[in-house]
Order: C-alpha cells, then structure tokens, then sequence
C-alpha cells in the first residue's frame, strides 16, 4: 500500500491555489515575495506575498503604480503597518520611508499610531491638517509629541 503524500507548496507551481499555500506556509524567501509582488498574475498570489513582505520600497511602488485596485490596497495597508511599526524594521528605515511618502492618510496614520515617539514627531512636521494636529496635541500619550503638534499648530499660523 502507497501512501499518499500531500504536495508540498511550491512557490513555481502552476496552480495560484499552490502559491499561496506556498507563501502562506513561509517557505518563500524575502526575494522570491518581492518576485511575486510585482510579478505574479494571480490578484490573490500578490496579495498574500503582500501580507508577509517587508519591503517599504517595493510596497510604496505597488501603492502608488498598481492598476488592481485590491492588490493596491492592500499594499496600502502593509506598508501603513510597517511604517508604525508593526514589525522588526529598522527605525531609521522606517524614518526615511515616511519622507519619501507623499500618501496624507499614512502619514496621519503614523502621526497618531506610531510605536516611537520620534516617528510621530516626523510625521507632525509633514501635516498641515487642523485638526489633526489638534487631536494630537491633546491626545497623544508623549508629551514631546503634544508639545512638538502644538509648535505645528503656531507655526502654521504664522
């Protein structure tokens, strides 16, 4: 009696269900996601590469070139992610990352949730909403921050 043994995922497959399951399982390295990110056919094969790349560059290219409409929103939200901090990257990274984003909502979203104090203040001084930075100045758990979005808020008046 054989057994049968179950595939194993396999990133090349011809079956997007396969390369999924590939990208699900982490058997796909940071080169190979980036690969399928720009590259695979299959909206739901992007789609998960996205959910496990790292890569703010090549997030910040599908924001903002992607036709899909899906596959464009959920590198939106990755990279929203990554940005504030919800991994391992480098701050200095993530710091030079919300320079070159020109999305206003990230950017708010980075204002109010970052996990550092001085990823907050980085964004303040790239908003010019009201009541934001009003929000921020009365809310915010850092009092450098609050001080940093009152300072915005004076200077935006002059």
């Amino acid at each position: 009696m054989r057994l049968r043994r179950n595939p194993r995922p396999d990133i090349h497959a011809p079956d997007p269900a396969s390369r999924r399951a590939a990208i699900d399982a982490a058997v796909v390295g940071h080169n190979a996601l980036r690969r399928v990110v720009t590259h695979d056919p299959d909206r739901g094969v992007r789609c998960a590469a996205i959910r496990r790349l790292q890569d703010l560059i090549i997030l910040r290219q599908v924001c903002e070139s992607e036709s899909d409409e899906v596959v464009r929103e959920a590198a939106r939200v990755r990279y929203r992610q990554l940005l504030a901090g919800g991994d391992t990257l480098d701050i200095g990274y993530r710091h030079a990352a919300l320079k070159a984003c020109s999305d206003a909502q990230i950017i708010a979203h980075v204002a109010r949730s970052a996990r550092e104090p001085s990823l907050r203040r980085a964004a303040l001084g790239l908003i010019d909403e009201w009541g934001l930075l009003e929000e921020i100045r009365c809310h915010d758990p850092d009092p450098t921050v609050r001080s940093a979005a009152a300072d915005r808020l004076i200077n935006l008046r002059s």
